[in-house]
């Protein structure tokens, strides 16, 4: 089959990523430059990110790049957690030298303003990354960057996904150059290497995707999907596990590499599971990735692995999908979310699926935002 014929949302919105990336380094750059006042940086002890869905994926995807650039230690707290169950006495008790970033692209997740509600009440400084300065999200936070990602094909998610991650780590660099951890000068090569990379990886998209196609093609039974990895790019197979969900309806899972071990090996219908692991680069969970390649290819799984390294031992029948290095191991996550992305929507259009089931008959419930934003917005403490 030509995979043109089977040409959907998704991979057109993945085609658009490397292009958007490059305009928006500088637009993100340019709207948190002035954002926070030197003194405020210097002052912090803890940061925490929430969202919802997409945007907390981001936020474990970003955490890297904080703790690394910043030498501040980041949570990834859900904001229904952050909202109603986390101990004031944890908000309270660094209430001058916490950061609560809340990502949310359209701003108007009732939860996630619920959120940064309680943070302000207790102390804490907050910031919404939004596209939305007049959303629930903006009007409750201290301090905003506004995104402007340019209009597009909706399909679920796969722009305002990089952007998302893409403020975090831009938000990050600053953070690290105004504590001088670097000199402004290393702070403009991370994000001139950001666009290396997105160059890197729009030079393999068109053999990737067909990859991607036949991959799909080949795998149009499968049923279960088992999505692997660690690190920022634990991100990624919380992304993936996403992405097919929506697109397909079918049962997906994600679990870093170590829980692997602990549960998801006990998987009973081995032969419907589509197993993926996704790599970063830099190669430090390599060994343990390595053990989890020997034990799914005994267990007859079948295996594709996203990798930017060389150095693995690939058993007989699994397939490699090699993917440009990222220039650091914190902003493969940029990325590495492409093969995903390019599966989901061809499994989508090989199945004559539709995106979130069409929303239709008992999924129509789910065909608005209501859920979302008119969600009641509660105060616990």
């Amino acid at each position: 089959m030509n995979r043109l014929d089977f040409d959907n949302p998704m991979r057109r919105n993945v085609f658009d990523l490397p292009g958007l990336c490059r305009s928006q380094v500088t637009a993100i750059e340019k709207a948190s430059r002035m954002v926070f006042r030197d003194e405020e940086v210097f002052g912090l002890r803890r940061i925490i990110i929430t969202g919802c869905g997409d945007s907390l994926a981001a936020g474990m995807a970003g955490k890297y790049a904080f703790e690394y650039l910043a030498g501040i230690p980041v949570e990834v707290i859900h904001s229904l957690d952050l909202s109603r169950f986390l101990s004031a006495d944890l908000l309270n008790m660094q209430k001058n030298s916490t950061l609560v970033i809340a990502v949310s692209n359209s701003g108007g997740v009732a939860r996630v303003a619920e959120a940064i509600d309680r943070a302000r009440r207790f102390g804490c400084l907050t910031l919404a990354i939004t596209g939305n300065p007049e959303s629930a999200l903006a009007l409750s936070a201290e301090k905003i960057v506004k995104l402007a990602i340019p209009p597009f094909e909706s399909a679920n998610g796969v722009r305002s996904y990089l952007v998302s991650v893409l403020s975090l780590i831009s938000v990050a660099i600053r953070f690290g150059e105004i504590k001088c951890r670097y000199p402004m000068t290393a702070a403009e090569g991370y994000r001139k290497s950001i666009c290396n990379y997105a160059d890197d990886v729009e030079a393999v998209l068109e053999p990737l995707d067909e990859k991607m196609f036949r991959i799909a093609e080949a795998n149009t039974g499968r049923r279960m999907y088992d999505f692997i990895s660690s690190g920022p790019s634990y991100a990624t197979a919380w992304f993936g596990h996403a992405k097919i969900i929506e697109a397909t309806g079918d049962y997906a899972s994600y679990s870093g590499v170590e829980d692997w071990f602990h549960l998801n090996c006990f998987l009973r219908e081995i032969p419907e599971i589509f197993t993926m692991i996704i790599t970063q680069h830099g190669g430090r969970e390599k060994s343990r990735v390595q053990e989890l390649l020997d034990a799914l290819h005994e267990m007859g799984r079948d295996i594709w692995i996203v990798t930017e390294d060389e150095g693995y031992a690939i058993p007989d029948g699994a397939e490699e999908i090699r993917l440009p290095a990222s220039p650091e191991w914190w902003m493969s996550p940029l990325f590495n979310q492409v093969p995903v992305s390019l599966l989901a929507g061809y499994m989508c259009e090989l199945r004559h699926e539709a995106y979130g089931r069409g929303v239709k008959g008992p999924w129509a419930v789910c065909g608005t935002t209501d859920l979302l934003t008119k969600s009641v917005r509660e105060s616990w403490d």
